[in-house]
């Protein structure tokens, strides 16, 4: 009779288990669909997307819109009025009908890059507050990576190339990065600066990393072989037409990593930021490429996004968008840890802050813009 309950007792505990496993798997599935900032008294909140046709549709800064001829929500665009264009491409974690990515030979990444829908939004506020209300454009793929890849090419890495996928990964590169926010900002502004925005992990190389197409490889090299035009370090990085425009006020290298008043490099003026952080968080957050840490053994360089959007010279891309030495869009790849972006809500929005003022500087001292 003992053996009989111990049994029945176990056979119940493995039913308890099993539906305690479901409930939890249940709930991370559900948990996967939220995707927008949950501390709204200091952030942003995304509004429902408007139906925007190409073509016909007028885009209304501030005003949230997906293509009607898409699956809604997909992809969405803010609309905006600032020389700013901030890209989210593997922030979403829907899982709508759309073939898995997967690899037959090669390494796929399907790992979703939590929480920068959040700090984008942060990030919108926080330039909100420093320019008068007025926006960035920003384009959010809300789709997990699972099923789509954002910052890889048309097809690469077993990226859809029709049906409901297709059409993601045309709304987020052709149509409302490519045929809407570059075309307003260069011809608003002349010059823009697009920000790639990514999720690191912990403790794997630098807290911060801006990427510009360079690997660690290459910016293991002196500012002199940097400067030198033999391997054409500049052309390849995404300051590409930066670099020329202020190379008669500064050389490369120091725009890439220097901290040159008035043409400090991004991660210098970022780590300024940072260092308030430190001191108030008791931390040790730290940003390279920059004057401090000019050559870092491990770093993120960037992918298809920055190649293509800020008119890199990388194997068969080059300069797709016909850019001048007058008109152009500069960027970099921005990788942020996952404790900045995950751990404390508070520390999120203050970093979105430093990453704001950095922002501002930045176009007003590099591409003569005040923002």
């Amino acid at each position: 009779m003992s053996l009989l309950i111990q049994k029945r007792s176990l056979k119940c505990a493995v039913v308890l288990i099993c539906i305690a496993s479901c409930i939890f798997v249940a709930t991370a599935r559900a948990k996967k669909t939220v995707s927008y900032a949950a501390d709204r008294g200091n952030t942003f909140t995304l509004p429902a997307p408007t139906p925007f046709t190409v073509g016909k549709t007028i885009a209304v800064p501030g005003t949230l819109y997906s293509i009607d001829t898409s699956a809604t929500g997909d992809v969405v665009y803010l609309a905006g009025n600032l020389p700013l264009i901030i890209s989210v491409p593997h922030g979403g974690m829907l899982e709508p009908a759309i073939p898995e990515r997967k690899g037959s030979w090669g390494f796929i990444n399907k790992q979703d890059d939590v929480a920068t829908i959040d700090l984008a939004c942060d990030l919108v506020k926080a330039i909100m507050d420093r320019t008068n209300g007025k926006y960035p454009h920003v384009v959010i793929n809300n789709i997990s990576r699972t099923k789509i890849d954002q910052n890889r090419g048309w097809g690469e890495d077993r990226n859809p190339t029709g049906g409901r996928g297709g059409d993601a990964w045309k709304d987020f590169h052709e149509r409302f990065i490519g045929s809407i926010a570059i075309p307003e900002v260069v011809k608003q502004y002349n010059t823009g600066l697009f920000i790639d925005l990514h999720g690191k992990p912990d403790k794997y190389g630098a807290d911060i990393i801006v990427g510009y197409n360079l690997t660690s490889q290459d910016l293991s090299n002196s500012d002199k072989k940097l400067n030198s035009s033999k391997r054409s370090y500049a052309d390849k990085s995404t300051l590409r037409f930066l670099s020329k425009k202020l190379a008669a006020e500064i050389d490369f290298a120091e725009l890439l990593r220097g901290a040159t008043r008035n043409h400090e490099s991004f991660g210098s003026l970022l780590q300024a930021g940072i260092n308030d952080i430190n001191r108030n968080y008791k931390k040790k957050y730290s940003v390279i490429p920059r004057h401090e840490q000019k050559h870092p053994l491990v770093n993120l360089s960037g992918g298809y996004n920055i190649q293509v959007f800020c008119g890199v010279r990388h194997g068969a891309t080059d300069n797709r968008y016909g850019y001048t030495d007058s008109r152009f869009i500069s960027g970099f790849q921005l990788e942020v840890c996952r404790e900045i972006r995950i751990k404390n809500p508070t520390l999120r929005v203050d970093f979105a802050r430093k990453l704001a003022d950095a922002i501002i500087a930045y176009t007003d001292r590099n591409l003569n813009i005040k923002m």
